[in-house]
């Protein structure tokens, strides 16, 4: 199990770095964020450049268009043949119209303009906001849809290995967690290395320096929470108490490290921010006190657990002995 996750990280670490690198020097991305609708946007502009091609060309890339958009509904109808359809289903039929009207933009994104609130500006800028905002829908639809489903499958205790499959949900749903940090992080902080070193260095101030810095160390701690549970979860599932204690002691080490590790980061970069406040004016930097409060939350969540989990056992001891 372990193995597995540092293969994970070690995978996800990589597909960042890419990522970054694709977007920032080959796709020539001016904001990280402008990978989210990247799927979308090489679609339309290929089935755009399709539909200009010829006559021919243009009904195959209504066909195609059609086909992708009404991926959601055939899902439906092929699980309504099997009876296997749910309520949360219907996200799916809202799902298809959604993506026929957005896969419409991205293929004339011009009329994106016409969509524009009026606090818009009618520049590129504000085209890859409307871009973005029309991707965070798709996704955001797409994600429910899963949530909705996986707590259907999580929460049927009616069918056989129930357990199982919720100690196999909750594996899952903490790996996808160290997923999202890992790749999203990584992506992030090398998109912003790489698109600062296509200006001139001295141009970066320091202070922007030392908060990527400071900012990445509470979150490496926090992937690290995250593998110490998922190791807890697989000690439960197996039912070996003392390798649960074990576990569940080592994540509370972790938690009072992330938990020092956040409090002195933030600590360091606020203060540093205060004792240069007098030359902010002179440095191309936006002046914010920095909290990082996710790590602080699981890492106490992750401590309250661990005296729940001992008290409980101790309890437990001193049933065994009266009995």
């Amino acid at each position: 199990m372990k193995s597995n996750i540092n293969k994970l990280i070690l995978i996800e670490v990589i597909a960042g770095i890419l990522f970054a690198f694709i977007a920032s020097k080959i796709l020539h991305m001016t904001a990280a964020l402008q990978i989210m609708y990247l799927p979308f946007e090489l679609i339309g502009k290929g089935l755009r450049f399709l539909s200009l091609s010829s006559a021919i060309g243009n009904v195959i890339a209504i066909i195609i268009y059609a086909a992708i958009s009404m991926i959601p509904a055939i899902y439906i109808i092929y699980q309504r043949k099997r009876g296997r359809t749910h309520k949360e289903d219907i996200l799916l039929v809202a799902f298809t119209g959604l993506l026929f009207y957005s896969m419409y933009m991205f293929i004339n994104p011009g009329l994106m303009y016409q969509k524009m609130p009026d606090i818009f500006s009618m520049d590129q800028n504000s085209l890859i906001v409307m871009k973005i905002i029309y991707a965070f829908i798709i996704y955001s639809v797409l994600i429910m849809w899963l949530i909705m489903k996986a707590i259907r499958f999580l929460g049927d205790d009616s069918q056989k290995n129930w357990k199982s499959r919720l100690y196999f949900g909750m594996k899952g749903l903490i790996a996808a967690l160290v997923s999202y940090y890992t790749l999203l992080i990584t992506y992030a902080k090398t998109f912003e290395l790489l698109h600062k070193s296509e200006n001139k260095l001295q141009n970066v101030s320091s202070i922007e320096w030392l908060k990527s810095v400071l900012q990445l160390l509470p979150i490496i701690m926090t992937i690290l929470l995250f593998i110490n549970i998922i190791h807890v979860v697989k000690a439960i599932e197996d039912h070996k108490e003392e390798q649960q204690m074990m576990t569940v002691a080592r994540l509370a080490s972790v938690a009072k490290v992330t938990a020092v590790v956040t409090v002195i980061s933030d600590f360091i970069l606020n203060f540093y921010q205060f004792l240069l406040g007098a030359t902010l004016q002179n440095v191309n930097v936006t002046f914010a006190p920095d909290v990082s409060m996710e790590p602080l939350i699981i890492a106490f969540g992750a401590l309250i657990f661990y005296e729940y989990f001992k008290r409980t056992k101790q309890l437990k001891e001193e049933n065994d002995q009266f009995i």
